[in-house]
């Protein structure tokens, strides 16, 4: 029975275990898988060099995100679990607007999956732009989000 529990505890997120942290200066906003889930949500259908041929992600866009918390314009500097962070250009946002993704396939991520949060350019709709830039962009497993205005 408690290895039942393990192996279900491992996957699966709390309701109200806080997966995401968003600050914006003094303000610091705090998400559960459910307030992601919540979220209005865009999808984007793409191959990445760590996916197969077009992969249904669907999340919530970061041009969305930042009308939700109060901000018009911003970079966002997004932090994975191990520290690894890149910077999102404002400019990125307008051009590209990624999506913080929670569901891959229909599914939602795990940690092993590259989840809870990773962030995904639309690539496949931008063949000829440099490609490896937006790489070092799409950080997985996401935890955190600064904004920086």
């Amino acid at each position: 029975m408690i290895s039942i529990i393990i192996l279900f505890g491992v996957n699966a997120y709390s309701a109200e275990r806080v997966v995401l942290s968003i600050v914006n200066g003094e303000q610091t906003h705090h998400f559960t898988m459910q307030d992601l889930d919540d979220l209005p949500k865009s999808e984007i259908i793409t191959t990445t060099p760590w996916t197969g041929e077009n992969t249904v992600f669907e999340g919530i866009s970061a041009a969305t995100l930042l009308k939700i918390i109060g901000e018009s314009k911003a970079s966002l500097k997004v932090t994975a679990l191990n520290n690894y962070w890149a910077m999102i250009p404002s400019e990125d946002i307008d051009k590209y607007n990624p999506i913080l993704a929670i569901r891959k396939d229909d599914k939602l991520m795990s940690v092993r999956d590259k989840g809870p949060v990773w962030v995904i350019y639309p690539l496949s709709d931008f063949k000829e732009e440099k490609n490896e830039v937006l790489h070092s962009r799409m950080v997985w497993q996401v935890d955190k989000i600064d904004i920086e205005k």
